[in-house]
């Protein structure tokens, strides 16, 4: 069957065209970290970073009150309601949600710029922020996370020593509205061990760098083929066999 092949494209051809595609610059991917408050997801990034160093982490704005040891534009840009209104009616915001009475928000022009440059960009987001994103951005990479169970929840959320008994309760219903919600994500993921589900997020986004979507299509087919689509070219390659 390959001998048929031989005459009009030889292996090495075919090997330069395979080393180019894997060798051909992906666009930049928006990778989209949502799951109840508690679950550990700024932990879970964190260890992931440690793994994947050029991997960028996008700055949220928000409207509430730092914690303790958090920094203004290294964890999020706190700005006050009346700034983060302004920023809406400018068009500055990509998504935004309210949670717990405060706004959260993603900075839109920042991710815009850099996924364009070809930079992978990691997200901590709110549910409904991810599936805002998830509309505007229909290759973004959305993944959930999921606590081991509502008990280890509750414990994680009261170590932090931040929540009331009003704001527990709150946190707790939210909690099971936004788990009904996981199986509109691309991935789902059980953080019971925070070294170990920042792997399984590495080994996600391997595999979704390597989508024929990522690459830039248009210019490695006409690097490669000229005038013919990689596409066209591989259903005459299958039909010559």
């Amino acid at each position: 069957m390959l001998e048929r092949l031989r005459g009009d494209l030889h292996d090495d051809v075919i090997e330069g065209i395979v080393q180019t595609y894997r060798e051909y610059p992906t666009t930049g991917m928006l990778v989209c970290v949502s799951g109840p408050s508690g679950v550990g997801k700024g932990t879970v990034i964190a260890a992931l970073k440690k793994i994947m160093p050029s991997l960028e982490h996008s700055i949220s704005v928000t409207t509430r009150e730092p914690r303790e040891g958090e920094v203004d534009g290294v964890d999020y840009y706190f700005r006050t309601k009346e700034e983060f209104a302004t920023m809406l009616e400018n068009n500055q915001i990509l998504e935004h949600d309210v949670y717990g009475g405060n706004f959260y928000g993603t900075p839109r022009e920042a991710i815009e710029r850099r996924i364009g440059s070809g930079e992978d960009i990691i997200m901590d987001v709110t549910v409904p922020g991810s599936l805002s994103v998830l509309d505007k951005f229909s290759t973004s990479c959305n993944i959930f996370l999921l606590p081991p169970s509502l008990s280890e929840l509750e414990k994680r959320l009261r170590e932090r020593g931040t929540e009331t008994e009003e704001s527990m309760i709150f946190r707790s219903k939210k909690a099971i509205d936004e788990i009904n919600q996981a199986t509109k994500f691309d991935y789902i993921l059980i953080n019971k061990d925070v070294e170990q589900t920042a792997r399984e997020i590495h080994h996600i986004l391997i595999a979704e760098k390597l989508r024929a979507v990522r690459r830039a299509k248009e210019n490695f087919s006409n690097q490669m083929f000229g005038q013919t689509s990689l596409r066209q070219f591989v259903i005459g390659l299958v039909n010559s066999m």
